[in-house]
């Protein structure tokens, strides 16, 4: 709780007291949300930055079974390369869409905290924000689960010149995945309904455990294949 309202203390002196910046990730390019990260402005943030890390990932998926489609090495894979595409597509759109979300979501909890000490719905409307706002990390940790699936799939079967690219989708599908814990965890902190947090940490780490399992056979293919050392 003092973390959040450090940061509305901070906001307020900036934005006047007015809400954060309704911003669309998916509109800005490259170096425009790299400029809105470094501000001095809490938005976007590690949630937002780890949805487009995780949309990155899903992509470079999607870049290797296209470029196994096609090949006549791999034509009997082709089958299971339309799986990857069709659901790294959903996956690239969901984790665009969370980018966005998760602006919006800590709006929504530093509008709750603005709202004046001796109002008696206060705490409560804090609560809830804090608890719509877990679900946005939340649903990171399952995309980062997700697009470690097909990593493993794409670095077995598809195109083994594009393996690399596999592999590096298999990285920021884990980076996209400690983020959500993180941005999770960072949110029950404030949270005082007990069986809330551990409902979802217990959830949570149910869904980062298949991660693992999925991260760790591609560490094994990335070391088999010589492409590290450690």
């Amino acid at each position: 709780m003092f973390l959040y309202e450090e940061v509305v203390f901070t906001v307020t002196i900036k934005k006047g007291g007015g809400k954060a910046m309704d911003i669309d990730i998916r509109k800005l390019t490259v170096e425009e949300l790299c400029n809105k990260v470094k501000e001095k402005n809490p938005v976007p943030g590690g949630g937002a930055v780890g949805a487009v890390v995780a949309a990155l990932g899903a992509a470079l998926n999607s870049m290797v079974a296209n470029l196994t489609l096609g090949k006549k090495k791999y034509e009997n894979y082709e089958g299971l390369m339309q799986e990857v595409l069709e659901n790294m597509e959903l996956v690239l759109e969901k984790t665009l869409r969370l980018a966005s979300e998760d602006v919006k979501a800590f709006d929504k909890v530093m509008e709750a905290y603005k709202l004046p000490k001796e109002d008696p719905e206060r705490e409560l409307k804090i609560q809830e924000a804090l608890k719509k706002a877990v679900e946005t990390p939340f649903e990171l940790v399952e995309c980062a689960r997700d697009i470690l699936k097909y990593s493993e799939i794409v670095a077995k079967w598809g195109n083994q010149n594009a393996v690399s690219d596999a592999y590096s989708a298999a990285e920021l599908a884990r980076a996209a995945c400690k983020i959500g814990e993180y941005n999770v965890v960072i949110n029950l902190k404030s949270i005082t309904d007990e069986e809330f947090k551990n409902k979802v940490l217990d959830e949570m780490y149910e869904v980062m455990g298949e991660a693992k399992v999925y991260y760790e056979r591609i560490q094994e293919l990335i070391k088999e294949n010589g492409f590290t050392k450690i």
